[in-house]
């Protein structure tokens, strides 16, 4: 069970959150005690489809999973979410149940904001409405993206594209990313409808061509703008 607690310092904590920002202080203390303070174990879980929880969570620290598991067990992940940011937005605007289950990867505290005061949060606050419209906007562009890998490129271009992808979250945009530490190569084939095998295969592949290599326990991609060249040319000929 998670243990229910409020921080001495709760109002600094939100500060670490991106939508939260630019709110003064006295905003952030009246909505410290709005919040239902959390701490989760890795694994944990923390919402899932079946639950009528309509919280949004806000990541103070650690990191979280978003996946759904088909019938047989088979774990299909989403996206990973830091610190700073949230989740479980959607549920809270539209009122409908979950999509999908949310679990820590790490020790994690969060801070959950009851459905009705998130939206009034939005409604007084611009700069959060503006901020949740976005990330909801961002995730969409992702989605969509990824359905259209998934319906058009083979094993390997799926593989380069997850590469690029985790690369292009460092925050690297030119010359080399240093993805630390290494995604499990299970986790990869989770997001691309794979199996490890196929993915240790074709990573190996890329290490031979020299678009990625290693460094402790990190994943080195030399070059980001050839592996973006080498997925762009393939969705063009797609």
């Amino acid at each position: 069970m998670d243990r229910k607690f409020v921080p001495a310092d709760a109002h600094a904590q939100l500060r670490r959150i991106h939508m939260l920002n630019s709110l003064e202080s006295s905003a952030l203390r009246s909505l410290a005690t709005a919040c239902h303070w959390r701490t989760y174990t890795p694994g944990q879980q923390i919402i899932s489809p079946a639950s009528k929880d309509r919280h949004v969570y806000l990541i103070v620290s650690g990191n979280v999973r978003v996946a759904l598991f088909s019938a047989g067990g088979k774990e299909v992940a989403f996206r990973d979410i830091s610190a700073g940011k949230a989740f479980g937005e959607i549920s809270a605007i539209d009122g409908q149940p979950r999509s999908a289950n949310v679990e820590a990867l790490e020790r994690c505290t969060v801070a959950a904001i009851p459905p009705e005061a998130f939206c009034e949060l939005m409604e007084k606050h611009p700069s959060v409405m503006r901020y949740v419209v976005h990330e909801l906007a961002s995730t969409i562009r992702s989605l969509s993206e990824r359905l259209f890998e998934l319906s058009t490129l083979g094993i390997q271009n799926r593989v380069h594209a997850e590469v690029l992808r985790l690369a292009k979250q460092t925050g690297a945009t030119h010359g080399e990313a240093v993805i630390d530490p290494a995604p499990r190569h299970i986790d990869i084939a989770s997001r691309i409808s794979a199996n490890r095998e196929q993915v240790t295969k074709e990573l190996s592949a890329m290490t031979r061509r020299g678009l990625l290599t290693k460094s402790g326990r990190a994943l080195v991609v030399p070059d980001i703008a050839r592996l973006e060249r080498l997925v762009a040319e393939v969705r063009r000929s797609t």
